[in-house]
């Protein structure tokens, strides 16, 4: 698959996801306000809505080469967002400004 059809899929699946979740923030928070629809504000919401579509439609583009139709870059789209932050809540970080500590960063707390 062509590299920026695939990134426009993946996009596009990045977009459906997003449009998923603020329906479903809408329908279960009694109230939902549009001027503050998280704790921090609505640039700081949009701003992470953005980050989440862009990682679909990179992720799509570099597996372009692997992808082998519309389907496939989507659904990569839709799931890149939630694999990369199970990936993140594994994978333990290891603190590189003291190269003598073993101390963890970012570690999962259920062990």
């Amino acid at each position: 698959m062509d590299f920026w059809k695939a990134a426009l899929w993946g996009l596009a699946g990045g977009v459906c996801m997003e449009a998923l979740d603020l329906y479903r923030q809408i329908r279960d928070t009694p109230g939902w306000n549009w001027r503050k629809p998280i704790p921090q504000g609505l640039p700081a919401y949009v701003i992470s809505i953005l980050i989440r579509v862009a990682i679909g439609g990179i992720l799509a583009a570099a597996g372009s080469g692997q992808l082998t139709g519309p389907l496939a870059a989507l659904g990569l789209g839709v799931s890149a967002p939630a694999v990369l932050e199970k990936l993140a809540r594994n994978v333990p970080l290891k603190d590189s400004s003291h190269p003598s500590s073993d101390i963890e960063v970012g570690s999962s707390s259920r062990e």
